[in-house]
């Protein structure tokens, strides 16, 4: 009869999991308080294009040229700034969401992003994927 060994430590592996697993929880929570954080940025040029508005409509009724296109301006600028700023927003929640998921789906998705592009382009496969693919017949 032999001995059986029992080892009272968690493998490294385990403990390698384990850590990821913490890590993308506390991702998650950053990811939820930036999208906060995000939602109060938008909502303050939302608040600055509604006072502009009103400033336009008070120069429509004063019948005021000039001053309707320098109000119209600004509102141009600020719509300019607003979408600036929600592209920059975007891409930040998306690199964040990238950042929480494991590597093998990161793989995935960049794979499946690059088919999406190819299929929308109307393009074809590559040569040789094409050439070395397996027949259906």
């Amino acid at each position: 009869m032999a001995p059986i060994r029992v080892s009272s430590q968690p493998s490294k592996s385990y403990k390698k999991d384990q850590k990821a697993r913490d890590k993308t929880r506390a991702g998650s929570e950053n990811f939820a308080n930036d999208v906060e954080a995000s939602s109060q940025v938008l909502k303050k040029y939302k608040q600055q294009l509604t006072l502009l508005d009103q400033e336009r409509l008070d120069a429509e009724a004063s019948g005021d040229m000039e001053q309707l296109a320098k109000v119209e301006q600004k509102i141009r600028r600020v719509k300019g700034e607003m979408r600036f700023a929600k592209d920059k927003i975007e891409q930040d929640i998306i690199k964040e969401y990238n950042k929480i998921q494991e590597k093998h789906v990161r793989k995935r998705m960049k794979k499946s992003k690059k088919k999406s592009n190819r299929v929308n382009e109307n393009k074809k496969e590559p040569f040789f994927k094409r050439l070395f693919k397996k027949k259906h017949r």
